[in-house]
């Protein structure tokens, strides 16, 4: 089984309050994304590794990520887009015409396990698209804009946080992302955009520990982990 890994790493990373961009942030004394590279290319399927970075920053990556690392997959660092889902699709533009299988996978979710990526990867090969997630724990409402004030509270039984890696059969990633920019469908990840085309997407349980790396909170939760559990395992 071919398979290309598309890691988008161009946040900016201003929730974080840092000056350096959220893949360069330090986790344990390395950077973010590096953590993120290291898992991916454990796994053996993955032959291709693509990361869409901040346009302009790509020399930046190379000196800062990829001096560090020494992969066994092919990696490419390329220009990202405005957008996540831009910058998604610009990778997709390096895939391989040989390759069977696309997995997208958050460059600020480091502590992915490879369990996880292979399951995903094994219900993708079988049922197209599948994406990990966790059940929601706490409740969820929606809200009013207007007056801030609770109009519907959703059944939590049904509620499911998503997550990444999110794996798919190829020519479907790149119809469902042509589909998006042919109609100026925004979706809010690509699970969504595949979704959308009518095309069921397998869930496969998450992990409440295969955080995003969003907030300088995100990132003590994932050094305690790191320092706590995974490194244990």
């Amino acid at each position: 089984m071919s398979v290309t890994a598309i890691v988008p790493a161009a946040g900016s990373g201003e929730r974080m309050r840092s000056r350096l961009k959220k893949p360069y942030i330090s986790l344990l004394g390395q950077p973010i994304l590096l953590h993120t590279l290291k898992i991916l290319d454990t796994v053996s399927d993955i032959s291709h590794i693509i990361v869409p970075v901040y346009p302009g920053e790509e020399d930046l990556c190379q000196q800062q990520v990829m001096s560090r690392l020494s992969l066994r997959a092919d990696i490419d660092i390329i220009a990202g887009g405005e957008t996540r889902q831009e910058s998604v699709r610009n990778a997709l533009s390096r895939v391989a015409d040989s390759c069977e299988l696309v997995l997208i996978h958050d460059g600020a979710r480091p502590l992915v396990s490879r369990p996880l990526i292979e399951e995903c990867t094994a219900a993708a090969q079988s049922k197209q698209a599948a994406t990990a997630a966790v059940p929601a724990k706490d409740t969820i409402t929606m809200v009013s804009s207007a007056d801030q004030t609770i109009t519907k509270s959703l059944l939590r039984d049904s509620l499911y946080i998503i997550q990444t890696p999110q794996v798919f059969k190829k020519e479907l990633i790149v119809a469902a992302h042509q589909s998006a920019l042919d109609d100026g469908y925004k979706g809010t990840d690509d699970a969504s955009l595949v979704e959308r085309l009518g095309i069921p997407v397998t869930v496969i349980m998450g992990s409440y520990t295969n955080i995003k790396i969003t907030t300088r909170e995100d990132l003590l939760f994932a050094e305690t982990l790191l320092k706590n559990y995974f490194f244990e395992t």
